[in-house]
């Protein structure tokens, strides 16, 4: 029974239960109020009638004849069958006579006979009016008592009765209904199950079509239909995803169309940077080449003036090819041209040490204070040492360039298993203007820029960290970054002890899911 069969079969027995049960009530309750009525009238109305014949009886015959009262009494309790028990009490308080079904016993001596205790009987029996009440019995029930003033000829009265009168017979009739009530529940839960799971399958085998088709739909195929002919609601909806579907695939057939054409543009584009990046290299390097000669004085004398432009030109020109370099990294990365890699087994603390002596310089020219903390069981890894270098250049000289003089860079390496890879961490954090939250998820795409100012401020082109990105993955590792506007920046990269299948399935892990980007957190 699938889920939908089930809450409905759940909801017909509830609104079946709660039916029966307040049927059952209106029909039980009533009844048992009425009877229980009924009982306490017919009980005032024998103790009335037989109130004065029997304490006539017993004073007649508590001394003598006793077989003549046990006979009239016998015959008095079973006119009635609620009646337990009937006392003659003396208005003085003591007993006269006591009888129940099982016998009658009679008290001739008034100084022998027992006593009223409860103060309310006692009360009623000198009262003149007729009274009733409950009394409690020992095993917890509750009795109805009736006491009736016996008032002889010219207004002499002695005696009273009390009697008592059981609802144990209006309380069997209320559990013999109860009992019923509760049958007819059971077997109307039943039948109602039963109705439930047929009406319920005519309705959910229409809805777990619908559903079948619709997975098969995700499952890729958009050819999928489901004709339903049930005149109702179900039929509508059928009809409505048929004509999503139909939607859907004409879609996708368009988006394909769309996406091979932007693929032979995104490679069209590709190949037009990577042919103009190789052409401009060539005449970049001769323009290098004689500037140097000029700066050296090699090819003549130059005046202080020419060698201050030649210095420029110089400056300028190598900021060009480390440019037209990154774009050319990133061609063969689009291209799959990542087969020169040439693995070795590299101590990241000791490539560590170089970049930040290469890059030193400059930072202090900058004002900025950078120091490199390694951990002492540093392990060395599987990877290609200049492009692993060329991440760890970009990320450092990138932090240099967004923080302000007096700041300050701190990178540091330790070992991390993640996800039960072994591999090691290495951080790049600084104290500089740091990334608005909005920007974190596209900082590793090409040509971003946070601000299209900084360009102007800080240079480059947005391909630093893409090629970062491409590097890392490449190795089977992962690259995020954690910042906070105003405060800094911390570049975390994780590479595996080992390049190959397993750094592979960290990497996922990491970025968290299949569609190629890095996990960024914040």
């Amino acid at each position: 029974m699938g889920r939908l069969q089930r809450r409905i079969a759940w909801n017909m027995e509830i609104v079946v239960t709660v039916m029966v049960i307040i049927v059952g009530a209106w029909l039980t309750i009533p009844r048992y109020l009425n009877e229980r009525s009924m009982m306490e009238k017919r009980s005032v109305t024998f103790a009335s009638l037989v109130a004065g014949p029997l304490a006539r009886s017993a004073d007649l015959y508590r001394t003598t004849g006793r077989h003549i009262l046990d006979r009239q009494v016998s015959r008095w309790m079973e006119l009635n069958s609620d009646l337990v028990v009937l006392e003659v009490v003396h208005v003085d308080g003591f007993l006269v006579m006591w009888a129940d079904h099982d016998g009658v016993e009679s008290f001739p001596d008034p100084q022998e006979a027992p006593k009223v205790r409860l103060p309310e009987v006692m009360a009623a029996v000198r009262s003149l009016e007729l009274s009733q009440g409950l009394e409690e019995v020992d095993d917890g029930s509750t009795n109805f008592r009736v006491v009736v003033p016996v008032v002889e000829e010219w207004g002499r009265r002695r005696y009273s009765l009390v009697a008592y009168f059981s609802y144990g017979r209006i309380r069997r009739q209320l559990i013999r209904s109860v009992v019923t009530v509760a049958s007819v529940l059971l077997f109307a839960l039943i039948l109602a199950r039963n109705v439930a799971v047929v009406m319920a399958s005519s309705i959910t085998s229409n809805v777990e079509r619908l559903r079948d088709g619709v997975g098969r739909l995700q499952e890729g195929h958009l050819n999928e239909r489901v004709l339903i002919r049930s005149g109702d609601e179900v039929e509508d909806l059928a009809d409505a995803f048929n004509d999503m579907a139909e939607t859907l695939a004409d879609s996708i057939g368009r988006l394909k169309e769309a996406n091979l054409e932007l693929e032979a543009l995104d490679q069209t584009k590709a190949d037009v940077v990577a042919n103009v990046s190789h052409e401009l290299k060539t005449p970049l390097t001769a323009l290098r080449g004689y500037l140097e000669l000029l700066e050296h004085g090699s090819l003549g004398p130059l005046g202080d003036e020419a060698v201050r432009a030649v210095a420029v030109c110089r400056k300028n020109l190598l900021r060009l090819h480390q440019r037209i370099e990154e774009l050319v990294q990133l061609s063969q990365w689009d291209q799959g041209m990542n087969l020169d890699f040439v693995m070795k087994e590299v101590h990241i603390g000791n490539m560590l040490h170089e970049v930040v002596e290469t890059l030193l310089p400059g930072l202090e020219e900058m004002g900025v204070f950078c120091s490199l903390s390694l951990a002492t069981d540093l392990p060395s890894i599987e990877c290609n040492p200049e492009r692993v270098e060329r991440v760890f250049l970009n990320l450092i000289g990138n932090s240099g360039k967004f923080t302000p003089r007096e700041g300050s860079i701190r990178v540091t390496a330790e070992p991390l298993v993640r996800d039960g890879f072994p591999g090691l961490q290495v951080r790049v954090a600084d104290t500089g203007i740091g990334i608005p939250e909005k920007a974190l998820l596209r900082i590793f795409d090409r040509f971003y820029q946070v601000d299209p100012t900084t360009r102007r401020e800080y240079g480059g082109m947005g391909l630093g960290l893409a090629l970062v990105q491409s590097i890392v993955e490449a190795h089977s590792g992962a690259v995020w970054v954690e910042s906070v506007e105003g405060r800094g920046s911390t570049f975390f990269v994780w590479l595996p002890l080992r390049y190959g299948k397993s750094g592979s399935g960290v990497f996922r892990a990491l970025r968290g899911e299949e569609s190629g980007k890095i996990k960024r957190t914040v």
